[in-house]
């Protein structure tokens, strides 16, 4: 029996909603961090998806966040990453669920949004109509945006979100729901402040000192491919003399499997090099060799 059916089972009253409860439910499945927010005033991401566009009469947002394993953060093989990552999507997808289900048990609407998929497919600027570069593939809720609403976290330089807690080192879900719960106020952090190591570890070149260019990490981590496809005929033969290159180190069915199947993942450098995080400080080692993936040059 789950601590969310325990709880409900323990008295023939309803379950009392409020934010303190609910924190303290969620925390009991193993959750390491809760936040709630304001469903009508989040912070947004481009191109802006609110949370009243998923749910018209949502009230709130709880947003969870569950550590990584550092030892597979650390690990020499970006394979080993990727299962525990899995893992760590399936707690915080199973915990929404629970949650979710027990709110509309008692007549609150609630909508769980995934860690992992599904995603909006976006070929087209929405603001501009034009065609981008790369088609985006964007979650229908921001989760690192609806964090910081909550005052969990900040967006750093890298691009994830970081706490004071675990640095860029978690996963994210989220529960919309009409439970009219006391949201957590904003937060000013200043967690990334002066420090480079991510761009610095970044192989694809995605991440520079003034910005941050999403087709590029975007190629990198999902295909392992250091070029984008080529917009000029000049670029053609170094893009596909690294395509040469990829399939002489890989079984292009095995490698689809793996990338669509097991959802394995093709860099996380910038989050390995981050130094962010109080409770990894003792455990972070001082040199950190890239890890093993597919990617290539």
């Amino acid at each position: 029996m789950t601590n969310v059916e325990s709880e409900r089972r323990k008295t023939n009253h309803p379950v009392t909603i409020t934010a303190a409860s609910i924190k303290e439910l969620i925390k009991a499945e193993g959750i390491d961090l809760v936040g709630i927010a304001d469903a009508q005033n989040l912070i947004l991401a481009y191109p802006p998806r609110p949370a009243t566009d998923l749910m018209p009469t949502a009230k709130s947002v709880i947003v969870m966040a569950v550590a990584h394993s550092m030892g597979s953060v650390y690990a020499p093989d970006i394979m080993l990453w990727t299962r525990s990552k899995m893992q760590t999507s399936r707690l915080l997808d199973e915990t929404a669920e629970k949650i979710g289900r027990m709110l509309e048990h008692e007549g609150f609407l609630s909508l769980p949004i995934s860690a992992d998929k599904p995603v909006e497919i976006f070929k087209n600027d929405p603001k501009t109509g034009k065609k981008f570069r790369q088609t985006r593939t964007i979650g229908f809720l921001s989760l690192k945006h609806t964090a910081m609403s909550c005052g969990m976290g900040e967006i750093g330089k890298n691009n994830l979100l970081l706490t004071p807690e675990f640095g860029p080192h978690q996963r994210l879900c989220a529960i919309i729901t009409e439970a009219e719960l006391e949201p957590d106020p904003r937060q000013d952090f200043n967690l990334c402040n002066g420090c480079s190591k991510c761009v610095a570890a970044c192989p694809s070149g995605a991440l520079k000192e003034d910005g941050f260019d999403v087709d590029r990490c975007f190629v990198y981590w999902s295909l392992g491919f250091k070029k984008l496809p080529p917009t000029k005929l000049r670029q053609w033969p170094g893009y596909l003399r690294m395509l040469q290159k990829h399939l002489k180190r890989r079984d292009v069915l095995v490698e689809t499997g793996q990338i669509y199947i097991t959802d394995v993942d093709f860099c996380i450098e910038c989050m390995r090099a981050c130094p962010v995080g109080e409770r990894w400080k003792k455990i972070r080692p001082q040199h950190l060799p890239h890890q093993k993936s597919g990617g290539t040059g």
